[in-house]
């Protein structure tokens, strides 16, 4: 039950302490509202405003479950500066569990930096970018695959020209301790969060830490840990960075796949049959996928085969594939 309602105008952003609010954002047509989780807490000495948002996309879950265990554990009379937590941004997708809104069918990180005037999705993102990027150092924006793709646990950043904020990007992407960071690109869309926030010289990360509409142990791990260690480089919370890093790994691995003409796609439709493990060191030429048609049981499996030598950052999940759709995604490693 929600109970403690506030408006925008109303939100205590810089008291010390802890506190938790629903904003209410109205959705036109319907004389209904939408209302947002948010919890503000303020350490007792100055410093750095770090924002964690989970649940931009409705089926992903380690965002919102780390995110709502940071604000039952965070004390912040053992904290310096500002922590900003929206563990559900898009409350009607979420509660759909789909990726894209159930009230206008707008993908909320595609809506950046928003519309005050336009539906819900395009309001609740103004909201976001006027009044929470406006006051945030860093953004942790916690995604995971969804239904249809396997990505290799990892955090993510956009190609960075400055030097500074590369450096700065590098460092607090590698204090989750994932196996892997991707620098990616948007030519896939506009309107990122991520995107947004990097425009406003905001130290900006992403995660891919699941898939399947599951709740990931070692995702929620990964988030919530990391976001502590986060706040630890950022000098935040008392106490030194701590490893994450699985057995299997030495060091994170930087990967940057930034060309979508790349990604691997099915020529045909039928049954896709991953033939390499995800997060793999693969060749070019390796068989890497097999589309298999089931409508002609005699023929052999159509074998797609890597262009490049690199790591298989993605993967297809869902075995139904048609024509064109993604199969895979090959990463090379950043010197």
């Amino acid at each position: 039950m929600i109970v403690n309602v506030t408006a925008i105008s109303k939100i205590d952003w810089d008291s010390e302490g802890k506190r938790n609010y629903h904003i209410p954002m109205t959705y036109d047509g319907e004389w209904a509202r939408v209302r947002i989780p948010l919890c503000v807490i303020c350490g007792i000495k100055p410093g750095k405003t770090l924002t964690v948002i989970g649940g931009t996309h409705g089926d992903e879950y380690e965002g919102p479950v780390a995110a709502k265990k940071l604000i039952e554990n965070l004390d912040f009379s053992n904290m310096s500066g500002r922590v900003i937590i929206i563990p559900v941004l898009n409350v009607p997708a979420f509660k759909a569990g789909t990726r894209v809104s159930s009230l206008d069918g707008m993908n909320m990180n595609r809506a950046f930096p928003g519309d005050a005037k336009g539906t819900i999705t395009s309001r609740i993102a103004r909201f976001i970018t006027d009044e929470v990027l406006s006051r945030s150092t860093i953004v942790v924006d916690i995604h995971s695959a969804g239904e249809t793709m396997e990505t290799i646990r990892c955090t993510s950043f956009h190609e960075i020209q400055d030097p500074s904020m590369y450096r700065q990007s590098v460092e607090t992407a590698s204090a989750f301790g994932t196996p892997f960071t991707m620098i990616y690109t948007s030519d896939m869309g506009s309107g990122l969060l991520t995107e947004e926030a990097e425009k406003m010289g905001i130290v900006t990360i992403g995660t891919e830490l699941g898939y399947g509409a599951s709740t990931d142990l070692d995702g929620v791990r990964w988030a919530y840990d990391g976001l502590n260690n986060v706040m630890k480089l950022h000098k935040m919370l008392p106490g030194e960075v701590i490893s994450l890093l699985p057995p299997t790994h030495d060091r994170t691995i930087l990967v940057k796949n930034t060309d979508i003409d790349t990604w691997m796609t099915a020529p045909t439709s039928g049954i896709s049959e991953p033939l390499v493990p995800i997060g793999a060191y693969v060749r070019k030429g390796d068989p890497v996928t097999c589309i298999h048609d089931f409508e002609q049981i005699t023929k052999p499996g159509y074998i797609i085969k890597a262009d490049r030598d690199g790591y298989v950052l993605q993967r297809r999940f869902r075995a139904s594939t048609r024509q064109g759709d993604v199969v895979m995604v090959i990463a090379e490693e950043v010197n």
